[in-house]
């Protein structure tokens, strides 16, 4: 019998914003919805939480060819 998957680790502010190379006080705005495009998250309590393949999804949608 294999042993239960664990869940995927949610990322924190700073390291959302280590990825996408801005602030933490971005990241924060975008996440919250006071600034579009909002970047996708999970609310627990007071801490806010992403899914890696949410932030790697924004980041797709935010490409634009020139």
């Amino acid at each position: 019998m294999t042993p239960p998957a664990q869940p995927e680790r949610l990322l924190t502010v700073p390291e959302v914003a280590d990825i996408l190379a801005v602030s933490p006080a971005f990241v924060r705005q975008h996440a919250s919805g006071l600034r579009r495009p909002a970047i996708p998250s999970v609310k627990l309590g007071k801490a806010v939480r992403f899914r890696r393949a949410a932030v790697e999804a924004f980041i797709a949608s935010m490409e634009r060819e020139v």
